[in-house]
């Protein structure tokens, strides 16, 4: 049975799965709990999906939840200063959902802190993984959505909008600027994927995951990318070469304003594809990266997977978000 006294709940929400760990001081995962998220499911839904995911992980730690001393959330989207209001999450369904207030009823006066997914996440790396011992660092998750986090020190930096890190947001595309698909989120991640494919087979090109990203709602799983690339699926090939590409013209730029120690690279994409879709952003950052002769640009992959936003939710329940700004 886990000691009550050191438990913490950390929740990574993300656009397609809820993961929640009971996580000890020093670190160590003792129960993990995974349910599906409601896509555009709203606040009640998807606050029913964080207590299931956080009962299980609890169960299977052998405690409950009168033995928790704190909980952090990571959730996808901007949240407002107090860190107690997720502001809107597109692939969630769900604007200005208070999710502390929503969860009290089911954890009564246990402290609970929210960050965004991606910089709890790289909290995570920061603290046990890839990030760790690094000054600056850059972290970029390629998944339903992709998101960024900026670290200096180990502590995020939140600036002065305290969301710093909104990476995919930014345009890559500038003949599409003003409208999502010239953003990196728009081209890179999954949503922008799937937009592409569906173009594409509009105009009669083929693909395996046709049936997947034509349905309402549809969305690819990373087991259908891999399938598909297993398969050699030109166009699928095709709309991954583009989201790294994409991703390595941010990096690039990056490189070239603030020349980081380190990039990491985590989600969905980095996570089920693996170090060939990493090498692909690595080569694009190298092409982009304006001067590079006493640096190299170093895009690693996150060494915690899926655990990465436990861990860092967790830090976050512990010691609050210490910051900097």
């Amino acid at each position: 049975m886990a000691d009550s006294r050191q438990l913490v709940l950390g929740i990574d929400v993300g656009g397609t799965k809820v993961l929640a760990g009971a996580v000890d001081e020093g670190g160590r995962v003792l129960g993990r709990g995974k349910v599906k998220s409601p896509f555009r499911g709203g606040p009640e839904e998807m606050t029913g999906a964080l207590v299931a995911a956080a009962d299980a992980a609890l169960a299977e730690a052998g405690a409950r939840r009168a033995d928790v001393a704190a909980l952090g959330l990571g959730v996808p989207g901007p949240l407002d200063a107090e860190r107690t209001t997720l502001l809107r999450a597109m692939n969630l369904g769900v604007e200005r959902w208070p999710v502390a207030a929503s969860l009290e009823p089911h954890f009564p006066g246990v402290p609970k802190r929210l960050e965004n997914d991606v910089r709890a996440a790289a909290l995570g790396e920061a603290r046990f993984g890839a990030a760790k011992g690094e000054r600056l660092v850059v972290a970029i998750w390629v998944g339903t959505g992709i998101g960024g986090a900026v670290l200096l020190d180990g502590d995020l930096w939140l600036g002065r909008n305290r969301n710093a890190g909104e990476i995919g947001q930014s345009f890559v595309d500038l003949k599409k600027a003003g409208s999502f698909d010239g953003t990196l989120e728009g081209i890179g991640a999954k949503v922008g994927m799937t937009a592409f494919l569906r173009r594409r087979i509009e105009r009669g090109e083929k693909t395996v995951v046709a049936r997947a990203v034509l349905e309402k709602d549809g969305r690819l799983k990373g087991s259908e990318v891999r399938k598909a690339l297993a398969a050699g699926d030109a166009l699928v090939e095709r709309a991954l070469a583009r989201s790294a590409r994409a991703v390595g013209v941010a990096i690039g730029t990056l490189w070239n304003v603030f020349s980081p120690d380190l990039f990491v690279l985590g989600g969905g994409i980095a996570e089920d594809v693996g170090e060939p879709y990493v090498e692909q952003v690595r080569a694009a950052a190298g092409r982009y990266a304006f001067f590079t002769d006493l640096a190299e640009v170093r895009v690693v992959r996150s060494a915690l997977g899926d655990d990465a936003g436990i861990l860092g939710a967790a830090v976050l329940a512990r010691e609050g978000h210490g910051e900097r700004a």
